[in-house]
């Protein structure tokens, strides 16, 4: 594996400025090795033979949930229901 290629000083404060983090000298440090190893970890996807795989955007079996015009949505939450306090608390 190759040399890990660390992000520069001024990258890292970037990030931390978006995420609103003050950083530390030795923090500054240590996330350029952490990230840079993390960006050599994911260059290493190139690498795979993607020709086969179907495009997804999710793994999960997931459906919308939709009506047709017309149809009476039965499985909403009701306002009454909302607000019921529920009273042996």
């Amino acid at each position: 594996m190759s040399r890990t290629q660390a992000l520069s000083k001024d990258e890292i404060l970037h990030l931390a400025k978006l995420a609103k983090l003050n950083l530390t000298d030795k923090e500054i440090e240590k996330y350029q090795a952490q990230l840079g190893e993390t960006i050599e970890y994911v260059k290493n996807l190139d690498e795979l033979n993607t020709e086969k795989a179907l495009p997804t955007n999710s793994v999960v079996d997931l459906k919308n949930i939709t009506f047709s015009d017309g149809d009476k949505n039965e499985r909403n939450l009701k306002i009454d229901k909302l607000f019921q306090v529920d009273r042996m608390m």
